[in-house]
């Protein structure tokens, strides 16, 4: 039978959704109603992927691969802790920059993100749920407005986690296991147990003032 690793061969090319067409998401309906559930089995699903994603970064990484890593939130110890999948984000590096320095925790940083769901049951079966956005249409960066977010106030353990790696003006794609997002709660228009997707980019970082951190 073939492998779950070589049947997700070449994923790394593009977004890895293909991984998510390997795994059971069955449509159920409402009882009352009829209507389609949009994320039945989410828990199931969302894990599933994950794991499937670590692995295949792993071997990536084994490999030789310098585009993709994994990297331990921030949150678990250094040291004396075996780490599990749903521990990383993974993370796809789009751009590199030749800057070398990373944001540190007091920092407050300027980024440029879309962030997405993996893909659904219904409405969202070609393309994930995109769950927030910062700028419109295709980034420019000559008139996208970068956000500016203080790190320590962010509760997004896995968020916060790729930009400390970052340097200005690099490019990620970051995937972030529910256990380093929302976890088991919804928040707002995306359920609980959901992989976070995001598209990153790194503009700027400082301390107190604009400039401070070069």
């Amino acid at each position: 039978m073939e492998t779950t690793r070589n049947k997700i061969k070449g994923w790394v090319k593009v977004l890895p959704f293909y991984l998510f067409t390997l795994l059971p998401l069955f449509t159920s309906c409402k009882e009352e109603d009829d209507t389609i559930e949009e994320y039945p089995n989410w828990q199931a699903t969302n894990d599933a992927y994950f794991n499937a994603l670590v692995a295949e970064t792993q071997a990536r990484i084994a490999g030789g691969d310098t585009q993709w890593a994994l990297i331990p939130g921030y949150s678990k110890p250094d040291k004396g802790h075996t780490y599990a999948p749903t521990d990383y984000i993974v993370v796809q590096k789009l751009e590199s920059s030749a800057n070398t320095t990373s944001p540190i925790g007091q920092d407050t940083v300027e980024v440029h993100y879309v962030g997405k769901l993996l893909p659904s049951a219904n409405k969202y079966k070609e393309d994930g749920y995109e769950f927030e956005r910062t700028f419109s249409g295709v980034y420019d960066p000559d008139i996208a407005t970068p956000t500016k977010l203080a790190l320590n106030s962010s509760t997004l353990v896995g968020f916060v986690t790729a930009l400390l790696h970052m340097h200005r003006d690099d490019h990620w794609r970051v995937f972030i296991p529910y256990q380093l997002g929302y976890n088991t709660s919804a928040n707002g228009s995306i359920p609980a147990y959901s992989t976070l997707i995001f598209d990153l980019r790194l503009q700027d970082f400082w301390q107190k003032e604009e400039g401070d951190r070069k």
